[in-house]
């Protein structure tokens, strides 16, 4: 079996009960690693408490952040400031001029696009543009919009096309929202993502944004394609 990972998971923070019912859930699942999305203000101890919710049902979390700038100098505000303090930064595309940046900023691990958004998707442009991944939030995104599917469908063919990364993900936000990768990676294939795609999507894609981030984190690090290695002498 591989390492799955649903980089989307919204638990509720006043709620202990629900937080821990996802968890058994998402183990349930054979996830093995889950994107937990806080508030930017939310105090630390209740961060590790939530993290500590999971980990102690055998998943273990990344602290991912969600942020929706309103024009392109605000998102270089947030990137500035917030970009060491998460494991994972995605975007909210719902300003053509910050979407524009967050696809070809190399500090945006994720950007995702609101379904019910009819003025902008992902398009051409921003497939051209996409360095890092696009992410689909298939239960959160369905549970919203019926039409959510011709939407959905029109902008995995965009990412095929184009040969983007896509990282298929739940945004679940209670237990009830909850989904298997063998689950999510149906409807991908459905709306025609393609089977080894799809597999990559809850697996590899979401796995290398984890590992990149972990290493880029680390003292080790310099820059891009960069680290220090210290040889013990003999």
């Amino acid at each position: 079996m591989g390492e799955y990972l649903d980089l989307h998971v919204i638990p509720p923070p006043e709620d202990t009960k629900v937080c821990e019912r996802m968890a058994e859930l998402l183990r349930a699942a054979h996830y093995s690693t889950v994107g937990v999305t806080l508030t930017t203000g939310l105090l630390n101890e209740r961060v590790r408490s939530i993290r500590r919710i999971f980990e102690e049902r055998g998943v273990s979390t990344v602290l991912r952040a969600d942020f929706n700038p309103s024009s392109r100098t605000e998102l270089l505000r947030i990137l500035r400031r917030f970009r060491n303090a998460y494991d994972v930064i995605a975007v909210r595309c719902t300003n053509q001029k910050a979407a524009t940046v967050a696809c070809r900023d190399r500090r945006v691990d994720i950007v995702f696009f609101d379904i019910a958004d009819r003025n902008l998707r992902f398009s051409h442009t921003f497939a051209r543009l996409l360095h890092g991944a696009v992410e689909f939030n298939f239960v959160s995104d369905m549970v919203r919009n019926s039409w959510a599917f011709s939407k959905i469908r029109k902008a995995i063919l965009i990412a095929k096309e184009h040969h983007s990364d896509v990282v298929l993900s739940s945004g679940a936000k209670d237990q009830w929202m909850v989904r298997s990768p063998l689950q999510v990676r149906a409807l991908a294939i459905t709306l025609g993502l393609g089977e080894v795609a799809s597999m990559r999507g809850v697996s590899s894609v979401p796995l290398a944004i984890v590992t990149d981030n972990r290493l880029r984190r680390s003292s080790d690090y310099v820059e891009e394609g960069v680290k220090i290695v210290v040889h013990e002498g003999r």
